[in-house]
């Protein structure tokens, strides 16, 4: 079965998204619990697709709160220069950017993210994949200097986006790949993604997408202000 690639309405290039990995400053707001206490727009600006991804991933990667009722995030999430919620801001708008120029729904790509390393820039696989998409280092992520290259990686590793915009736009050439591969079908794509087969019958498409549509549920239910219009 095919489906339509995935795609977020009013998903546009502007000028004022910064192309900087330095660390987002934020406001203080009222909001959801999920994201009380931080205003993503001054974060990653008005761009609606990436301030709902922001917010999403936030909500995603909360695993506890503490006594006081604060939201504790991820371990890995919390080492990078400005804590957790810089490097959620600063990924969210790589992963915007990149899937905008590929095409390719934002919310799909932060589901590749998520099921390949958590969305943790450090990750290692048993192969030696790395970065946020675990790009192999035989294969595509040869190419890719935070991958083969230990020195920048380390360089690169306390900053909040980890030098990740190669990494993610490295990604999304070998998914866009392998959706061509496997005649246009997105799962069969992700499928090959994981295992080089396109053969989606070994969960892996459908875990994917199960994140894409949980990370749809944290944007509308953390912020429902935002206007963008999600096609499922």
């Amino acid at each position: 079965m095919r489906i339509v690639l995935l795609v977020i309405g009013v998903v546009f290039f502007s000028a004022w998204h910064s192309h900087s990995e330095a660390g987002p400053s934020f406001g203080e707001v009222v909001s959801t619990p999920a994201a009380q206490g931080i205003d993503y727009r001054n974060a990653v600006g008005d761009h609606p697709t990436s301030r709902a991804l922001a917010r999403a991933i936030d909500a995603r990667l909360i695993v506890r709160e503490s006594r006081q009722g604060r939201p504790i995030h991820v371990q890995h999430c919390r080492v990078s220069d400005g804590g957790c919620r810089a490097r959620i801001a600063t990924l969210s708008r790589l992963i915007t950017e990149a899937s905008n120029r590929a095409g390719v729904d934002p919310f799909l790509t932060a589901g590749i993210a998520l099921r390949e390393s958590g969305l943790n820039p450090l990750a290692v696989s048993p192969v030696g994949a790395r970065g946020v998409v675990q790009l192999n280092p035989k294969y595509r992520g040869k190419t890719v200097p935070f991958v083969y290259n230990e020195r920048y990686r380390e360089e690169c590793s306390s900053r909040p986006g980890a030098c990740q915009r190669e990494v993610i736009e490295a990604g999304l050439g070998l998914y866009e790949w392998a959706v061509t591969r496997c005649g246009g079908d997105v799962e069969k794509g992700l499928a090959w993604y994981n295992s080089g087969r396109c053969d989606k019958q070994n969960g892996y498409a459908s875990s994917v997408l199960r994140e894409r549509r949980r990370l749809l549920r944290h944007a509308k239910q953390t912020d429902t202000g935002i206007q963008t219009v999600f096609i499922d």
